[in-house]
């Protein structure tokens, strides 16, 4: 049995007819009964009863009927997840990543393997999640995790500082790294739970006996950005959001000491096989290097390849 078949089996019980579902499926009428009657024969029984009118289902028929359409529906999906009809990959990046990797990512990617076609999640950690959770990513980079995730293989890429974000009349400095205890009792904007940076950020604070004020939950990395820069509160970001901040923007920002982010890789094991998910793996290591070799990205250090779970 075949998709196929199963599609043209539905067909005829939308049209309650052979004739009108050949005529709606532009091919003929003998061909379409011949689909049907093979059908039949692999499923052991009759499917309809034939009548003057046209075609009724029997029980069994009404059975397979009620039964393949979510089956047909998942198999589409399958279809679309094991990229069988092109060089398609689902990748799951950090909005966070964007200037100190997605672009140039993204650029190789077009240049290189012209024949793959990229489609890009951006987000928070754990709406990334919720999609490999969900079979939807080929590729996702968010924080490591120490709870093994079903069906992906997670390797340790890079290590970062977390800076803290304000208005630059706070005048925090790039060189000049703030204990944790400058995160006492001040008004943060961050994302909402289970976030990896919210959680750190909150367990961190509560080890030190120091206490965690959430002003605003916020799942954008803009916006949190955005409520820093107007001095209503402060946010946590990792180093690389903040790579292209200019000395006139109305922020600025300083490492937090004793507090990094670890950034995973996560492949998709059904996914590995296919030579656009090889291409873009690599695609994606190469962009990597060099953006960690620019000195651009702020405190960030290559992890060696042997952290796999």
């Amino acid at each position: 049995m075949d998709s196929k078949s199963i599609e043209f089996f539905l067909r005829v019980v939308e049209f309650g007819s052979i004739n009108k579902a050949a005529g709606d499926l532009n091919i003929s009428q003998p061909s379409l009964s011949r689909v049907i009657s093979s059908l039949e024969h692999e499923m052991g029984t009759t499917l309809f009863t034939r009548t003057q009118g046209g075609v009724q289902l029997t029980d069994a028929g009404r059975l397979l009927s009620d039964r393949a359409r979510p089956l047909l529906s998942q198999f589409a999906l399958l279809k679309e997840q094991l990229g069988e009809t092109s060089g398609q990959v689902a990748f799951g990046i950090p909005p966070s990543w964007q200037e100190v990797f997605t672009s140039k990512l993204i650029n190789r990617i077009m240049i290189e393997s012209p024949g793959v076609t990229l489609r890009i999640h951006a987000g928070v950690s754990h709406i990334l999640r919720e999609h490999m959770i969900a079979g939807l990513l080929d590729l996702c980079i968010i924080p490591f995790s120490n709870t093994p995730l079903n069906g992906y293989t997670q390797t340790s890429l890079v290590r970062e500082p977390l800076v803290l974000v304000g208005h630059k009349s706070v005048n925090l400095k790039p060189l000049e790294p703030v204990p944790l205890a400058k995160l006492d009792d001040i008004k943060l904007v961050l994302p909402g739970k289970p976030n990896a940076i919210r959680h750190l950020i909150e367990h961190s604070l509560q080890r030190k006996s120091l206490k965690f004020k959430l002003a605003m939950q916020v799942d954008t990395l803009s916006l949190c950005m955005n409520v820093a820069s107007q001095s209503l509160a402060f946010t946590v970001v990792p180093a690389c959001a903040v790579v292209n901040i200019k000395h006139d923007e109305e922020i600025s920002w300083a490492p937090i000491k004793g507090l990094y982010l670890t950034w995973s890789l996560f492949e998709n094991d059904l996914r590995s096989h296919s030579s656009a998910v090889k291409e873009c793996k690599k695609a994606l290591l190469e962009t990597l290097r060099g953006s960690l070799s620019s000195g651009i990205w702020t405190g960030a250090e290559k992890i060696s390849r042997a952290g796999k779970s």
